[in-house]
């Protein structure tokens, strides 16, 4: 697999529109991408070995997770834009050594079978023009024993004022796909015609999740 960098040839347009959709990230979904971490983190306790963060965006949660876990993160994006912010962001933190910015589809993930310990993908999941398929994959590039968390969310640590200002942004940035965020049994049934027993469901008032094992 390539780590070289994306050539440059997306416009100043989609640089600019990239820039305009990290800084909306960082001004106003920060509270739950560090609940989420935090969550994940007591539940799964410090995560060793390889993470892939699927739909990365400009790579901010996988930067706050790097913070948590001892994982080498893969952070796979599709928009060349978006990926050239994702590189730029990694390389101010100081983690260029431990997230390497991959420039890649979902559905047909740039990873050997049994590649990685811990898969997440926070937000991206509407995206997908073909959700089995990216199942798929997911379970594919899990080790055994490795874990897929594919959904979107808040984490239970936001407060009740955060959790209600981030879901009204998020479902008027959505519109229509924000009925992803709302269905269970639409999320299951895409991961069974994936043929993935080894899963579970988790839903509460901050987010929808699959827990995908393998």
């Amino acid at each position: 697999m390539s780590e070289e960098h994306v050539p440059a040839d997306y416009t100043e347009m989609d640089l600019l529109k990239a820039k305009r959709f990290d800084k909306k990230v960082k001004e106003n979904f920060m509270p739950a991408i560090i609940s989420t971490v935090k969550q994940i983190t007591e539940d799964y306790g410090v995560l060793e070995g390889i993470g892939i963060d699927v739909g990365c965006g400009t790579a901010v949660f996988a930067i706050e997770l790097c913070r948590y876990s001892n994982l080498k993160i893969y952070a796979l994006e599709k928009e060349k834009a978006i990926y050239e912010v994702a590189r730029v962001n990694i390389e101010k933190e100081g983690l260029a050594d431990k997230i390497i910015p991959v420039l890649g589809d979902a559905h047909e993930l740039p990873f050997d079978n049994d590649f990685a310990n811990f898969i997440i993908s926070r937000g991206s999941y509407h995206c997908w023009q073909d959700k089995v398929q990216v199942f798929k994959e997911v379970h594919r590039v899990l080790k055994k024993g490795g874990i897929g968390l594919i959904g979107g969310g808040f984490g239970r640590y936001v407060t009740e004022e955060e959790l209600n200002r981030m879901k009204s942004l998020r479902d008027r940035s959505l519109k229509e796909n924000a009925k992803a965020y709302n269905s269970p049994d639409i999320l299951k049934e895409n991961i069974k015609k994936a043929n993935i027993s080894n899963f579970s469901i988790i839903y509460d008032k901050v987010g929808l999740w699959a827990e995908i094992k393998k």
